[in-house]
């Protein structure tokens, strides 16, 4: 199969569907919309389809596309309604009837074709790909061996050859069995296939009543300790199934059976947050994948002491008490949602009571007993910035968003400045930052003059149009750069920025309830300083470039014994638990589109499948599906972080909560979104009755 050929069958089966059109092709298209330009473009290419593919068959690619932005959705599904196109954009009301429902029945047939076409399109480009791929992890592989290291994933295949081949290093064998009898993994839900290989490649041996450690008075033992409803590292590779096929395998080194254990009391959450747990997760979907689905039956359940009466309602408007275990925080925006999160902490930490996880006792809640919890870190700043405006302290804990603090930011901006003080970019970005802070009127005033007025030697542009204020500035910073620029690359980079900082009085723009983060954050960028010009002669050029590559999913500086709101992700969270838990942005999908190029990794049954937009292959689909039930996993390692106080919150569109792809709201029972919809119309709590029929209220 070639591209030409996928083409060519593409059209022939295209005209087969449009030959059968009732009436004709020239009719279908002349009642058609045909002052829209879209589709007259369409109908005067369309009756071409057949000769195109015998001259050009490359070519039949864009009208390709334009079929399929007609007749099928942005989904790849069949159209049922043919937006943006209007009754008067055709010849008459009757004509564009006809024609809409001549397209609607016609949509399925097309969607079969491109289907066809987009898998003997991707037999051709996955070709290429996999070509690519090759040549880059040959290249990956020859770097690697020319520098005399691994990375991780070479680490874990080496061990793993060198223990499949104990064999013939029989030394090595009796010298790691003599030193280890006995083999416990911890948080094993997290483990990936190749992980768990490694641990039953270093027990295999007891199994068969072989090496030295029968002899030790105490037998040999495995044991792994993990919770299935936690595995939420797929994109480490981690595997939920991996636990059931290791519960296997352990089990048959003991015939005898019992090799299971089972921990259901929770001594962390109070009754009426397990009660809610429980029912959450009954009600929760569940698919049919026997290994990796998510799965809530009697042995995950937590016991709960009986439910007291009910007391009012069981609909809208129930039990709101302000010290209710469960909470609710909606509005119809981003920063709405926020201030109201924000306003509510601000009225926990006025006087409500936590217990005290370490004492048993019950005191006054502080801020580092609030956590806000989020599906991926998108909208942090939002949260962040709303609790500053209430002079609350908070952190983002192991938060990805170092390169994305001001003070990083200004930090950057002063690095490459030095680096390059003739770009004009560059010059901008530091006099708009805190290290200056001039107003965007006096840059767009400088406009192209803005390096001009920093550097030492270089015509100074007219200032009498700029504000009095600003003027005094430049003047100042003029002089400073001067001293500045001199020091380059004749003081320790480190050291240049600190003098910097302290000239421009920058720990004054630090002050507020981010100072302690901020400062320990600026202390992280000159560590990363250091580092570098440690290793030998570093150029400021050098350090800037450095800082720039660096630049991306780096986390922010961690900070102990800080009295702040915690704000971080679901996945930072896990292990962690606080008595007061906000849920946020149920509704706010993860991951966007999917990438053009999908590789899904090899699952024990072949080589790695390969599929490029639009081909969606059963790997896709099977994918998609694990991501689903991750997202149910997510879901319960959030819900489970609280001791005391647990609130959902989601921003509303038309005053329902509208999941998201990837969502943690897609996955929850709908029935319990209406419910906390409703109650957001009525303003006021709600009341959701679970499987068990117990009413959980919320405030």
């Amino acid at each position: 199969m070639t591209g030409d050929g996928a083409c060519r069958d593409a059209a022939a089966r295209l005209a087969r569907v449009l030959a059968g059109v009732d009436g004709g092709l020239e009719r279908f298209l002349a009642d058609g919309p045909l002052d829209h330009p879209r589709f007259r473009a369409l109908a005067r290419l369309l009756p071409r389809l057949g000769e195109q593919a015998r001259s050009d068959p490359g070519g039949l690619r864009p009208l390709l596309d334009r079929i399929r932005e007609y007749f099928l959705t942005a989904a790849g599904e069949p159209r049922r309604r043919f937006t943006p196109f209007r009754a008067d954009e055709c010849r008459s009301p009757a004509a564009w009837r006809r024609h809409r429902g001549l397209a609607q029945a016609l949509a399925p047939a097309v969607s079969e074709a491109l289907a066809a076409f987009d898998r003997d399109l991707n037999v051709v480009l996955a070709r290429g790909v996999q070509r690519m791929f090759a040549i880059a992890v040959t290249e990956y592989e020859r770097e690697l061996a020319a520098r005399s290291v691994l990375d991780f994933p070479g680490v874990l295949a080496r061990a793993l050859d060198l223990l499949r081949r104990m064999d013939e290093f029989a030394q090595s064998r009796y010298r790691l069995e003599s030193r280890y009898h006995h083999v416990l993994v911890d948080e094993f839900q997290d483990t990936s296939r190749a992980q768990w290989e490694l641990v039953s490649l270093l027990v295999k041996s007891w199994g068969e009543g072989l090496g030295l450690v029968h002899d030790a008075p105490v037998p040999p033992s495995v044991f792994v300790v993990g919770d299935r409803k936690q595995s939420i590292y797929g994109f480490r590779d981690a595997e939920a199934a991996v636990i059931e096929d290791a519960a296997d395998s352990i089990g048959s080194l003991r015939p005898e059976g019992g090799v299971r254990r089972s921990i259901t009391h929770s001594f962390r959450a109070v009754p009426a947050l397990l009660a809610f747990v429980n029912d959450l997760f009954g009600a929760v979907e569940k698919a049919d994948r026997p290994r990796d689905g998510f799965r809530y039956d009697a042995r995950d359940r937590f016991p709960v002491e009986p439910p007291p009466p009910p007391r009012g309602d069981a609909g809208i408007g129930g039990p709101a008490a302000a010290d209710a275990p469960l909470g609710l925080v909606l509005a119809d925006s981003l920063e709405a949602c926020a201030g109201r999160v924000a306003g509510e902490v601000a009225r926990l930490l006025d006087g409500a009571t936590v217990r005290d996880r370490d004492a048993g006792t019950v005191r006054r809640a502080a801020a580092s007993d609030v956590a806000v919890l989020f599906r991926s870190r998108e909208t942090h700043r939002e949260f962040q910035a709303a609790l500053e405006a209430r002079g609350i302290p908070a952190c983002v804990y192991k938060g990805l968003g170092f390169f994305d603090a001001d003070e990083i930011k200004d930090c950057r901006a002063l690095l490459r400045f030095l680096a390059d003080p003739a770009s004009e970019l560059r010059a901008a970005a530091l006099l708009r930052s805190r290290l200056v802070g001039v107003t965007d009127r006096t840059l767009a005033e400088l406009a192209g003059h803005l390096a001009e007025a920093l550097r030492p030697g270089a015509a100074e542009p007219r200032l009498d149009r700029v504000d009095p204020l600003d003027r005094n500035l430049l003047l100042r910073l003029r002089a400073s750069v001067r001293r500045w620029l001199a020091a380059v690359d004749r003081v320790p980079p480190a050291e240049l920025v600190d003098r910097i900082l302290a000239d421009c009085a920058y720990a004054f723009e630090l002050q507020g309830p981010r100072l302690v983060q901020a400062r320990e954050n600026l202390k992280k960028l000159r560590g990363l300083v250091r580092r570098v010009q440690n290793r030998g002669f570093a150029t400021m050029v050098r350090i800037a470039e450095h800082v720039d590559r660096l630049s991306g999913d780096v986390s922010n500086a961690v900070v102990d014994a800080f009295d702040a709101v915690n704000l971080m992700t679901v996945h930072a969270a896990k292990g962690l638990e606080f008595p007061v838990v906000f849920l946020v942005e149920l509704a706010r999908g993860a991951g966007g589109a999917p990438p053009p190029v999908r590789v899904v990794a090899d699952r024990g049954d072949g080589e790695p499948s390969v599929s490029v937009a639009p081909f969606r292959s059963a790997a896709d689909r099977d994918r998609r599906d694990r991501e689903r039930e991750e997202s149910k996993r997510l879901l319960y390692v959030a819900a489970t972080r609280a001791r005391d106080r647990l609130y959902l919150s989601s921003t509303l569109t038309a005053g329902v909560i509208e999941p998201g792809p990837g969502s943690l709201a897609a996955v929850m029972p709908p029935a319990l979104l209406a419910r906390l919809a409703a109650g957001a119309a009525q303003g006021g709590g709600t009341t959701w009755t679970g499987p068990s029929g117990r009413p959980h209220g919320f405030a």
